[in-house]
């Protein structure tokens, strides 16, 4: 009896040790790993050293999320980010436009950011109010009370013109498009060189028709509703100019910063995000100018160039470490510091009105520029088959502008191709 009372003393005593010496070695564990959260992104030089710069400062505000920056090609980022979403290993993170993120909608790939914004805990108390209207409207537009688009910043369209030229020929900044056309052809008579070119005819051709008072697909139907009279005449006003000279495509060269740069063409409309393209490529050869893109017609328009983000995280750990992510992206001292570095506008009101924003804008004459367009931002309506329109418009104005196709024959056969593409 005596025995088994010593035995059972000595097992209890070692089971107390074994307690303690296993406590102990729980509480002299390595904390675990932080929940990576991967985004993809195409940017490069000083763009994506200011994104990393701050991905650096949100992984070292809180110990739960790394965010992990892994650059793209951007030639290929959206053919891999389909192919990933489809077999499930697709980023957490990733910028998109509306008209490409709803071929991910249709198909329930995309997360929903409207519970995180409107948590009590870690939410965004007035984020529609915050943002222009027209940028909520471009994000909230499938109707279904959702929130599949994050938006950061804004980088536009701008109208990069040769100062130093239109000062020597007396010819005063354009402010709508026939004055614009108007300098065009001064300059084409006096310096033998277009007077304007655009990075992107499509967007142009759309702020062409949409300030002129055109609709464009019904979002709810799929159904092409620009007007064919409006369409014509804004087709045949651009590809006269081409023709004649006095405006010209961008062509092999891509982006016009460095026709620009070399006195190729006199001005030019290109994203803002390019301003350190186009200085580097100007130098000390003459005055750069930089104002809003002309507006002429029955409604104030420019096109949405959004720096949105979507979250295609298969669980709620990394949908709401990625929400995080973008809520500290956005705040304003952060945004203020992506406007610096990518040359963009906060959609944000607090970071838009802040003082060091409007300090930088008046060091960055695209960011002034764009700053004064904000309220203009247009939403064209992003459903199956309207980034085909897109391509099609492109199709349709360099045919006509190259003399390959004449204005009716070309709009016709844009319009069967994009009702097609939309009915599918």
């Amino acid at each position: 009896m005596k025995t088994k009372k010593i035995l059972a003393a000595i097992l209890c005593m070692a089971m107390l040790v074994t307690m303690i010496i296993g406590c102990g070695q729980k509480k002299n564990e390595p904390p675990s790993e932080k929940t990576k959260i991967v985004y993809w992104h195409t940017y490069t030089d000083q763009h994506e050293e200011k994104l990393l710069e701050l991905i650096q400062a949100f992984n070292q505000s809180q110990d739960e999320y790394e965010v992990v920056a892994e650059q793209q090609p951007y030639s290929e980022i959206d053919s891999k980010v389909m192919q990933a979403a489809r077999n499930g290993t697709a980023p957490d993170l990733t910028n998109m436009y509306p008209s490409d993120a709803v071929n991910y909608i249709k198909d329930g790939l995309l997360v929903d950011f409207t519970p995180y914004l409107e948590d009590s805990e870690i939410g965004i108390p007035n984020f529609k109010e915050s943002i222009p209207a027209g940028q909520y409207a471009e994000i909230t537009q499938w109707g279904d009370g959702k929130t599949y688009i994050f938006p950061c910043s804004t980088a536009g369209e701008v109208l990069f013109y040769n100062k130093t030229m239109f000062d020597k020929y007396g010819l005063a900044v354009p402010t709508t498009w026939t004055e614009l056309e108007n300098c065009s052809k001064v300059i084409y008579e006096k310096e033998g060189i277009p007077g304007f070119g655009t990075d992107s005819v499509t967007d142009t051709y759309q702020c062409l028709i949409m300030q002129a008072g055109s609709k464009y697909i019904n979002a709810e139907t799929g159904a092409l509703e620009i007007d064919e009279t409006i369409a014509k005449d804004k087709l045949n006003w651009f590809a006269n100019g081409v023709k004649a000279g006095y405006f010209r495509l961008v062509g092999e060269d891509a982006y016009f910063s460095g026709p620009f740069g070399s006195q190729a063409v006199a001005s030019y409309i290109g994203s803002s995000a390019g301003v350190s393209y186009v200085q580097a490529a100007v130098g000390d050869a003459f005055e750069i100018g930089c104002v809003p893109i002309p507006q002429e017609g029955s409604t104030k328009y420019i096109s949405s160039w959004g720096n949105n983000l979507v979250c295609l995280s298969t669980d709620d750990v990394h949908a709401r470490g990625a929400y995080l992510f973008l809520k500290f992206f956005t705040s304003t001292d952060n945004l203020v510091e992506w406007a610096k570095g990518f040359g963009t506008v906060p959609v944000f009101s607090d970071a838009l009105n802040s003082a060091s924003f409007k300090e930088f804008a008046e060091t960055n004459i695209a960011v002034k520029a764009l700053a004064e367009e904000v309220p203009y931002i247009g939403m064209l309506a992003s459903v199956p088959g309207a980034n085909n329109v897109r391509t099609e418009i492109d199709k349709m104005v360099q045919s006509v502008a190259l003399g390959q196709s004449d204005a009716d024959t070309a709009y016709s056969a844009f319009v069967t191709a994009s009702q097609a593409a939309l009915s599918k």
